[in-house]
């Protein structure tokens, strides 16, 4: 057998590589494929530059009005300047994950829970706009992060729930309010209107006599009804 003088490297389009010769970073490498003979005692660090995303999941962390929570966050960014990546810090994945937790703490220590559930999109843009100049430091560029989970205990859980049902049943009952009073104002208005105009009244009465005379079976009319029935109440009283 022969002895292996050299190898080949092979760097994808997605890829950039990094050439180092005796330990020393000589230049980056486009796409392609690269032999690296034994006696130049070279090599090459491969490094992606697709987006990539990371979820963060939440540590527990108090807010101001001393609530544990939980938040988890999604993360996607991708490597922009590859040499910095690789030289500037150990592993720009741990250094991205660890700037991310440290933003988090920060915002939700200086936060109540209410505001943390109720401004969510907000919360997303400033971990954007406190990591994305860090994560630039190694080079790296943070597309998007955003808040994927927000976890409360159970007893603050149980709380919200019974808050978000007494305002249903708050609102439900305004409401109903509204439509029993719109409903004694349209009576109010009738009655008057009835009043104020005796004809409108017989002519109902007699709509309503027609509508009766119209279905099966017989029926008794009996004319100046309600005239006998004013002079029986008089004379009984």
């Amino acid at each position: 057998m022969g002895i292996k003088l050299g190898h080949f490297i092979q760097v994808w389009e997605y890829e950039r590589g990094l050439l180092y010769e005796k330990g020393r970073f000589v230049r980056l490498l486009d796409a392609g494929r690269y032999r690296l003979w034994r006696w130049q005692h070279r090599a090459i660090h491969r490094v992606s530059l697709r987006q990539t995303s990371q979820t963060i999941q939440g540590q527990e962390v108090l807010t101001t009005d001393k609530v544990p929570v939980r938040v988890t966050l999604v993360a996607q960014y991708a490597v922009t300047d590859p040499p910095l990546a690789v030289h500037a810090v150990e592993s720009y994945v741990d250094q991205l994950y660890q700037d991310l937790q440290l933003a988090l703490r920060e915002i939700v220590s200086t936060r109540a829970v209410d505001e943390l559930l109720a401004e969510r999109e907000a919360l997303s843009t400033r971990l954007q706009e406190l990591v994305a100049p860090l994560a630039q430091g190694y080079g790296v560029t943070v597309h998007r992060v955003g808040v994927k989970d927000v976890v409360l205990p159970g007893s603050v859980q149980r709380v919200f729930l019974q808050e978000v049902e007494a305002d249903r049943a708050g609102r439900a009952a305004m409401v109903a309010a509204r439509h029993e009073t719109a409903a004694a104002r349209a009576r109010a208005n009738t009655a008057k209107l009835l009043r104020d105009n005796p004809a409108i009244l017989r002519l109902q009465e007699l709509e309503t006599l027609a509508a009766m005379a119209s279905k099966a079976g017989n029926l008794l009319v009996v004319p100046g009804l309600d005239s006998l029935l004013s002079r029986s109440g008089k004379n009984g009283s």
